[in-house]
Formats: structure tokens, C-alpha cells, sequence
């Protein structure tokens, strides 16, 4: 019996009392047994069952690092440090690949007049201007990775559900690139962006729509 209902038993109590509804001996018992009832429960007081639960543990860095908290698709993101070992390799797959052009160019250099085939000028051209792009669209839109990408462990997907990228997308992702490559200053801003973006995106990410992730196999490991 909390406070308030003890005063109005008593209100009542003494209501009835002076208005003859009952004895003083009367009175005079219930009022003692309203006080016994009132002190029993206050030593006594009934158990209250409690519907609180103990929160979950919050997650460590370690596993909040491996939640896309922000978007909730469930992809952990790849560091910059990843992206720019798979950029690293890229690079050395072109400066390859640039080589060999050269190297059958020279093949190809007719003895008399020093000028290298028609084949082989636009083949330089196309690599030498095209090639980076030409190879990361059909890559990326094939596979969703270039080789430097399959050899760190990284894909790209689409920043809105981690779904396939398609060729459409993959091709203004690399025509970005490709602009935003005709100054130095841009592209530089481009790949130095993932370091303050909160998903990790480059410039050029940003523009097409798309998020690079972690993914198992392929020399992929947990950061």
C-alpha cells in the first residue's frame, strides 16, 4: 500500500466514524489493523518483475571495421592501402604491356624509311592514350576487378547494394578516370580522396556510383 492509498483508507476510516457508521472500539480495531497492513507492507514490499534486458556488447574497431554501418549493405570496404597496392600492380601490367607495343613496333620499323608499321602507330596510340581505360572498363565490367584488384583481394561494386558492376556503369567509371586523368592535379585529388572518405570512394567512384570492396580468395585477407 503506498502513501497515497493509505491516506485515503484513512480519510474513509474516519468519515464513516463520525458520521455513526461504526463504533469507536470499531474504529479504534480497523484503524490499528490499517496501520499493521500498511508497516507489513512496507517491510515486505511485493516483488517487482522486471522486463529490462542487458544491452548488447558493442562491437569492437575490429568488427565495426567489417560493417558498412553508414549503409548497411554489408561489404566491408577495402583500405587505401589495398587499393593502392592493386593500383601498383595495374601499373606494372601497362608499363608491360606498353613495352611489348614498343618492342614489336620496333619489329615492324621498315629498314629504309624508319617508320614503324600502320599497325603498329595505332596500336601505340591506343595503349599509350586508351589502354588504362579500355582495360579497366572491359575488366571491371567482366569481372568487377582488374588484375591488380584480383591480386590484392579487392572488388568493385555498386555503393548502393554491393550488387555486379555492369559494363555501362564500369565505362563512366573509367571515362571519369579518364577525364579527370587529362590533369594532374585531379587525378591526384581522385586517388588521394579515399584517405578522408568515410566509404572509402575516389573521386571517380563517387561520380559512377560505385564502392570498392574486400573479398575473399585471390590473395584477399582480413585487414
Amino acid at each position: 500500500m503506498d502513501p497515497e492509498q493509505y491516506a485515503d483508507a484513512v480519510t474513509r476510516l474516519e468519515q464513516s466514524y463520525v458520521e455513526g457508521g461504526m463504533s469507536a472500539d470499531e474504529y479504534t480495531r480497523l484503524r490499528h489493523e490499517l496501520e499493521q497492513r500498511a508497516s507489513t507492507e512496507q517491510r515486505d514490499p511485493e516483488p517487482v518483475t522486471s522486463s529490462w534486458e542487458p544491452m548488447p556488447p558493442v562491437p569492437s574497431d575490429s568488427s565495426a571495421a567489417h560493417m558498412t554501418g553508414d549503409q548497411g549493405i554489408g561489404a566491408p570496404l577495402a583500405s587505401w592501402g589495398r587499393r593502392a597496392g592493386g593500383w601498383f600492380v595495374d601499373l606494372l601490367v601497362y608499363v608491360v604491356a606498353l613495352v611489348a607495343i614498343f618492342v614489336f613496333a620496333l619489329a615492324t620499323e621498315d629498314r629504309d624509311t624508319g617508320e614503324v608499321s600502320s599497325i603498329a602507330a595505332l596500336l601505340i596510340f591506343v595503349v599509350w592514350f586508351l589502354g588504362p581505360s579500355l582495360y579497366a572498363w572491359l575488366m571491371v565490367g567482366a569481372w568487377g576487378q582488374t588484375l591488380g584488384k584480383m591480386a590484392v583481394g579487392v572488388k568493385v561494386v555498386r555503393s548502393t547494394d554491393a550488387g555486379r558492376v555492369s559494363y555501362a556503369r564500369a565505362l563512366g567509371r573509367a571515362a571519369s578516370t579518364w577525364l579527370l586523368g587529362l590533369l594532374f592535379l585531379p587525378i591526384l585529388l581522385a586517388y588521394l580522396w579515399p584517405l578522408w572518405d568515410r566509404r572509402n570512394q575516389t573521386l571517380y567512384d563517387r561520380m559512377a556510383g560505385t564502392i570498392v570492396v574486400r573479398v575473399r580468395g585471390g590473395g584477399a585477407s582480413a585487414d
